[in-house]
């Protein structure tokens, strides 16, 4: 077994070895695009939900359902009825 697990230990060398120059290509800084991330002034509802700890229940229950996309929304013409953990333990079942 020993043997057989040696034998696997040149695998990587010879794949460098076996790499051809002309396949690889060069990254030039000039060439890549410049990473820009995004930022908004003001918080979007899932950034909101995100740091309101009496939502945290309904806003786990939208991220399974996907429901949670819609609060990406930045033009700020939403409004959301959220129910608290309170209101949310108390119903039967979970929605």
């Amino acid at each position: 077994m020993r043997l057989h697990l040696l034998s696997l230990l040149p695998l990587p060398f010879l794949s460098l070895a076996l790499a051809s120059q002309a396949e690889q290509l060069v990254m030039n800084a000039k060439q890549a695009p410049e990473y820009v991330p995004q930022t908004t002034s003001k918080p979007t509802l899932a950034d909101l939900l995100t740091i309101e700890p009496s939502a945290s229940i309904f806003y786990s229950y939208a991220r399974e359902v996907e429901l949670s996309e819609l609060f990406s929304d930045t033009s700020g013409r939403a409004t959301l009825l959220v129910p608290t953990n309170a209101a949310v333990m108390a119903l039967a079942r979970k929605p």
